[in-house]
């Protein structure tokens, strides 16, 4: 099958009321209107194709573009692949998959936030965030000191950054925060210098979480991530 003739099969279960929806939300006019439960379905039907992911991606067709990130093979993704593929992106559902497919298993992930935490393009501060907050949950060998030099960037900048970067800085606050008593209590300083943040979800029925609040109920439990020597003395 011809890439044209798999985007025409696509093409046939696309749905205009769903494609409008995505435009609303911010899909730019090459969207399809494709739900999530057919990529799925190719997903299991393609496997790891890593030579057709390039191909797919190179459609700008943003829900083949989700497509190409679910069958692409991490292996084989590099600094500068990653880097074309951030450079496409502009639609949050794209961003998510990228995030969660690519980005999320990548192991240079942090030297990438730290080039494209300096950037001011929507989406790529949105990725660059989204690397720290899952370091911040999943590495208990990066210094705290590190998260700390974020934490103090984000109040610095968060209120005047983009929209989708404001969501993903908020969560690096609040895993950072999770991580043990001492960066606790210096994200909950932040938030509260910061106050209240607007994230637009569009229609998409996103919540803003009440990372402040969060913050103090882990506080309170003693729930956090990761614990400091002594503490458990």
């Amino acid at each position: 099958m011809t890439i044209s003739t798999f985007i025409d099969e696509l093409k046939d279960l696309a749905s205009e009321a769903l494609r409008k929806e995505y435009i609303r939300n911010g899909g730019s006019e090459n969207v399809l209107g494709l739900k999530y439960t057919y990529l799925q379905h190719y997903k299991k039907e393609l496997g790891k194709n890593h030579a057709m992911a390039l191909k797919l991606w190179e459609t700008q067709i943003p829900e083949v573009q989700i497509l190409a990130t679910m069958i692409a093979d991490q292996n084989q993704m590099t600094a500068e692949l990653i880097e074309k593929w951030n450079k496409d992106i502009n639609f949050y559902l794209l961003s998510d998959a990228f995030i969660g497919n690519i980005l999320s298993t990548y192991k240079g992930a942090l030297q990438l936030a730290n080039k494209w935490i300096n950037e001011n393009e929507e989406y790529t501060m949105r990725h660059a965030y989204t690397i720290i907050f899952m370091l911040a949950k999943e590495s208990g060998i990066i210094r705290d000191s590190v998260f700390e030099a974020y934490l103090k960037r984000i109040e610095q900048n968060i209120q005047n950054a983009p929209n989708r970067a404001k969501e993903t800085m908020l969560y690096s606050i609040l895993n950072i925060g999770r991580r043990n008593k001492v960066m606790n209590a210096k994200a909950i300083d932040v938030m509260e210098k910061i106050g209240n943040v607007q994230v637009d979800h569009g229609t998409t029925g996103g919540i803003t979480p009440d990372v402040l609040q969060i913050l103090k109920l882990v506080r309170k439990s003693d729930g956090y991530i990761f614990m400091l020597p002594g503490d458990m003395i």
